[in-house]
């Protein structure tokens, strides 16, 4: 019995074939039919033998030889090696790894660079550098300008103790260097930067399309500039403003003290003048006229009175650590009439400008 699959000759009671296994199926007899006589009788013509197919090299697995180059693929399948628009040029590396925020900027300035001439200014990093650095992803550089100040100026503190001439020439130099220098090679750093990124994401090898996404997520712009800025809002000016209101408002409670310590003692120089035109003399017992008026104060710590000239000393303690003393002076007309003047030496910055004369 001849096997269908594979052609192998086997015996008539043979269940499977010896070469492929698999199970024969003996030829059913088909029913004949019975064909009208035709009236000429037609040669019959012998089917022409089907081609042999060749044998397949060694290597070649259906119709694809894995030995083969790359550049010889399958039939209808483009080689990514022999496709133009598979080439990623230095151009398109370097707008990947600048991202979307002044591409256009850089890539010129980096073209200039490559031909061998100068980067130019750049604005961003001469007015914040630290900030442009963390905004684009140079990590390192960013850590190195924010600690070397540090190190940079121990340095200058030790050479200035040395020899303060030459301490005076290095700290200008360093200055100057350190505010102009990042404008002038920033574009130049960031070349750098850029083309570091492109070799190691390059190495790696893949597609086109792996090494552009790659160099997106490894490039580009980052928020972390924009954290530490909001960082330093939230809690470096609430400080600004506390160092400015507070010493405003500490200023603001003395003078409300002092003020009303005034007005008391404006009420017993008062008293004291009406006495003097009642009687032509000062009182003496100024502590009990003081104890009498309505306008009292817990800021005024005692009165003095010169019995003759009618001045009158008010010592006046505003905080533990603010105190001092004030003078009421009577000049008297010719009716007798008392007008009283106030000045101070230890309490000008609180005291009205009414007593500060």
């Amino acid at each position: 019995m001849k096997c269908h699959a594979c052609g192998q000759d086997n015996a008539d009671s043979a269940l499977f074939c010896t070469a492929c296994r698999r199970p024969l199926v003996a030829p059913t007899k088909l029913p004949t039919r019975l064909e009208p006589l035709a009236a000429t009788a037609v040669p019959s013509v012998p089917a022409m033998p089907a081609p042999t197919p060749p044998a397949p090299a060694p290597g070649d697995l259906g119709g694809h030889n894995r030995y083969a180059p790359p550049e010889t693929g399958v039939p209808g399948r483009a080689s990514r090696l022999g496709d133009p628009s598979e080439v990623l040029t230095d151009e398109d590396a370097r707008a990947a790894v600048i991202g979307d925020s002044n591409t256009v900027y850089y890539l010129g300035r980096f073209d200039r660079i490559a031909h061998g001439e100068s980067g130019g200014w750049n604005w961003p990093a001469f007015l914040v550098t630290w900030y442009w650095m963390l905004y684009r992803k140079m990590w390192v550089p960013a850590l190195l300008y924010f600690v070397a100040p540090y190190f940079v100026m121990a340095l200058l503190f030790g050479v200035a103790a040395a020899s303060p001439a030459v301490g005076a020439v290095l700290w200008l130099a360093w200055v100057a260097a350190w505010l102009i220098g990042p404008g002038l090679l920033a574009n130049g750093w960031y070349y750098g930067h850029v083309r570091r990124k492109i070799r190691d994401v390059r190495a790696r090898g893949g597609s086109k399309d792996q090494i552009v996404t790659r160099l997106e997520a490894a490039g580009g712009t980052s928020s972390v500039a924009v954290i530490v800025v909001a960082v330093l809002c939230v809690l470096v000016v609430p400080g600004m403003l506390a160092a400015i209101a507070l010493p405003a408002y500490q200023t603001y409670t003395v003078k409300a003290k002092v003020a009303d310590a005034i007005l008391e003692s404006t009420a017993v120089a008062t008293v004291a003048g009406r006495q003097f035109e009642a009687t032509g003399q000062y009182p003496t017992d100024i502590d009990r006229i003081a104890q009498q008026v309505p306008q009292q104060s817990k800021y005024v710590r005692g009165f003095e009175i010169d019995g003759l000239s009618g001045t009158i000393t008010v010592r006046i303690q505003a905080t533990p650590s603010i105190d001092g003393s004030i003078r009421l002076t009577p000049y008297v007309d010719d009716q007798r009439h008392v007008t009283w003047s106030c000045s101070t030496t230890d309490l000008l910055r609180y005291v009205p400008k009414s007593c500060r004369g």
